[in-house]
């Protein structure tokens, strides 16, 4: 059998005429410091630098240049399941270079999404955070604190660096149920433990459901994809855990909307009241051009107090609109985008281009 290692090098494509090999794509991306990597069937090879897409000058990827690339990422085991699932997600470590591997199906055939992993973690007061954002942040030592946005808006970061700065500042005992383990996080004044689903424990809610037996301080859930993990996200909350966590939304009260539209009708008061008793806070977040390049978190919250908290449980969700940003003592999306522009950390354009899409929104 053909070494993997041997077959990362082997040319896949041709670039500009020039045959590359996966390891050497992976290379280039990290070269044109491109956050992601698109593979597709019958189509060109793609990279995401800055948010934007680009596409190279390169060859259209075969069926067999596709099936290259699953040899090289996926074993044989996590081959059969990507057949039986149609989908896969692994990490791929080289050196200490850290990729997020996503496989699936699309309509010209397999196609994959590459994501790099910093190979560091990004300390929280380094990211660009209001310094009234990082004072919530650091101050949330209990209940359910959800960091939601769009895809690529950085949630995933946010909550590392958060649990980095809880492991270096506090003594805690800290789980992490991931899908696949991301950034690695060493034990330093805290406990940290990290588990795979599908490798360490069969599902995120069999991972909480653990966890509530085991004396700990912080759960980070990945994210909440299903009922399920949602009840025991919510349970762990109401036991006096820090659950951190993350969800796809539009706006911080979408985030709510979702959690209590996820279930029937006749379940939804009970899902309110859990809510009530265990939110702490809501924080979303889009990633904005700097104007010295990079991107920078562009943020509004939701903090929990008395009024959110009885409007949760009243059921009349449209009301916590009036409490999103500084009504408790947080951001609303528009100041956070004048500040940033005022500060100079984002052009004026970019601030007229994102009120103008929150407009046609």
């Amino acid at each position: 059998m053909t070494d993997r290692a041997e077959l990362f090098n082997r040319p896949m494509v041709l670039i500009q005429r020039a045959p590359v090999s996966l390891r050497g794509l992976l290379e280039g991306m990290r070269h044109q410091q491109a956050s992601d990597m698109y593979l597709q069937t019958g189509g060109p090879v793609r990279f995401k630098r800055g948010g934007v897409v680009v596409t190279t000058e390169s060859d259209l990827l075969s069926r067999d240049q596709m099936q290259h690339a699953i040899t090289c990422f996926l074993s044989e085991e996590e081959h059969r399941a990507f057949q039986a699932k149609g989908v896969a997600d692994v990490v791929h470590v080289d050196g200490p270079h850290r990729y997020r591997v996503h496989f699936a199906y699309g309509h010209t055939g397999p196609y994959a999404a590459i994501r790099s992993i910093g190979e560091t973690i990004v300390e929280l007061d380094k990211l660009g955070f209001n310094h009234r954002i990082l004072t919530r942040l650091t101050g949330t030592t209990s209940g359910l604190l959800i960091v939601c946005g769009p895809t690529d808006a950085g949630k995933t970061l946010t909550c590392t660096a958060l649990l980095d700065w809880i492991n270096r500042e506090h003594q805690r005992a800290i789980l992490t149920l991931e899908d696949p383990i991301e950034y690695v996080l060493p034990s330093r004044g805290s406990l940290v433990i990290q588990r795979e689903v599908g490798l360490h424990v069969p599902t995120f809610a069999d991972g909480i459901r653990s966890a509530l037996r085991e004396n700990l301080d912080v759960i980070f859930v990945s994210e909440l994809r299903d009922n399920a993990t949602i009840e025991q996200a919510l349970r762990a909350g109401e036991t006096g855990h820090l659950v951190i966590t993350t969800l796809h939304s539009d706006d911080a009260m979408s985030a709510i909307m979702r959690l209590v539209g996820s279930f029937t009708p006749a379940e939804q008061p009970r899902i309110r009241q859990s809510l009530a008793a265990t939110v702490s806070g809501v924080m979303f977040q889009r990633l904005l051009p700097r104007s010295k390049g990079g991107r920078v978190p562009c943020v509004e919250t939701l903090w929990a107090n008395t009024a959110v908290r009885a409007i949760l449980r009243s059921g009349e969700l449209g009301k916590l609109a009036s409490y999103v940003g500084r009504a408790t003592g947080g951001l609303g999306y528009k100041d956070c985008l004048v500040e940033l522009n005022r500060v100079g950390v984002i052009e004026s354009q970019t601030m007229q281009d994102e009120l103008h899409r929150l407009s046609q929104g």
